[in-house]
């Protein structure tokens, strides 16, 4: 949400060693490419780290570094990007990265020149691979609801630990998976687990901050009658349209696209729900004065439980949805189930791979008015506060995640859900 301009008076202000950006959604990454070319013209070199959701390895290589003068490297992750950060600073290694780069794109150039890229393929018919619903469910009603009485504890057991301890704070996954059932004894035995400790009564202490009122919880959600034209998604509510969503078709045989999911216009009525789950009320401000009396884990261990109560209420709220559709969650799935997304259904999110194209957050907020729990949208189309979750619920069991473009990785297999 930075504009180029600013970030290049702020270079020349402040003649940083690394400047850092990071994107969340498709238009982040494509938004990247116009940077790096702006940074560039305005004789900018100063090395780049990028990373986020938003962004693969081939990507950077072959859009965003491409398009700048100075070096740009690739950090998977926070830990990836803070060895990249030593190697910089350090010019015996800063020059063997650069040298290893060279290398890896020069690679990368010469199978992209060997590579015959088909043409590609657009239509507007539906994919054969989706098969026809024997019963559509059934929503209670069509009614607008609003939710602000749900426990903090109870969303906090769809929370992935994987995400939160291991995404964000850094955590390795063997004792991420462990650190919820291991006795400290066990834990304080190793180096990791020693931090795991520190980690966990970190986000103890601040569960505890949150549940004396420091977070809140809002949700709104509704069902919508929906019909499908070709790739374009219609929604009703009490007679009227309200929204449409022309969403792309993977450029492939038998490509899918989200209106696949949907009975068509002359078929049988059929359904959809749309969501807006914000925890981010005031958070940002409780982790700036965090950060300000020199706290600075809390302060970032805050924003990433903000951020992973939002996608777990997501969670929790879609498992609701599908309860009322009439298709509970079977007893026996775990919440390894859950993150993996072994349902009946898919969630998706505006800005990600099947449905890149952020501006469609504007038809969703003119449907559901999530104003009125507390989240509006930027000029940009991101959501504020930034702990929010909106999403789009299918509930043919067909549903599965895909990418209609290769700038971008679905979060899907991770948190169950495109958000």
């Amino acid at each position: 949400k930075v504009p180029p301009e600013q970030l290049i008076a702020a270079v020349r202000e402040h003649k940083p060693d690394i400047v850092g950006l990071s994107g969340l959604l498709v238009k982040s990454a494509q938004q990247m490419v116009i940077t790096a070319g702006d940074l560039k013209e305005a004789g900018i070199d100063v090395p780049v780290l990028v990373g986020g959701a938003a962004l693969t390895r081939n990507f950077v290589d072959k859009q965003i570094a491409a398009n700048y003068g100075g070096t740009v490297a690739y950090a998977q992750d926070a830990m990836n990007g803070l060895d990249l950060a030593k190697q910089i600073v350090d010019p015996a290694r800063f020059d063997l990265l650069k040298q290893q780069l060279r290398d890896q794109r020069a690679r990368l150039k010469e199978q992209s020149a060997d590579a015959q890229k088909p043409a590609p393929i657009v239509n507007r018919r539906k994919s054969p691979e989706i098969r026809p619903v024997d019963t559509l469910p059934t929503p209670p009603d069509f009614d607008r609801h609003v939710l602000a009485n749900t426990p903090l504890d109870q969303v906090w057991k769809f929370i992935n630990p994987v995400m939160l301890y291991g995404r964000h704070l850094g955590l390795k996954g063997s004792v991420v998976r462990t650190i919820e059932t291991e006795a400290k004894a066990i834990l304080a035995s190793t180096e990791q687990g020693r931090k795991a400790l520190e980690l966990r009564e970190a986000v103890e202490t601040l569960k505890a901050r949150c549940r004396a009122g420091g977070m809140s919880v809002k949700a709104v959600y509704r069902f919508f009658r929906a019909s499908s034209e070709g790739n374009t998604l219609h929604l009703e509510a009490d007679g009227t349209r309200v929204a449409s969503f022309e969403f792309p078709r993977q450029a492939r045989e038998n490509g899918l696209c989200l209106s696949d999911y949907v009975e068509p216009a002359n078929g049988r009525p059929d359904n959809v729900a749309m969501f807006v789950v914000t925890a981010g009320a005031g958070i940002r401000a409780q982790a700036e004065a965090l950060k300000n009396s020199g706290d600075y884990l809390k302060s970032h261990a805050l924003q990433a439980l903000a951020l992973e109560t939002a996608e777990a209420y997501a969670e929790l709220l879609h498992s609701r949805i599908r309860s009322m559709w009439g298709f509970a969650d079977p007893v026996d799935l775990t919440m390894l189930d859950r993150f993996k997304a072994n349902y009946r259904g898919k969630r998706y999110s505006f800005g990600y791979p099947a449905c890149p194209q952020l501006d469609d957050q504007t038809r969703l907020f003119a449907a559901l008015h999530p104003q009125e729990i507390g989240v509006e949208l930027t000029d940009g189309c991101m959501m504020e506060p930034e702990a929010s979750v909106s999403a789009i619920v299918f509930h043919h069991p067909d549903a599965t995640y895909f990418s209609v473009t290769d700038l971008a990785q679905s979060r899907g297999g991770e948190s169950g859900g495109e958000s």
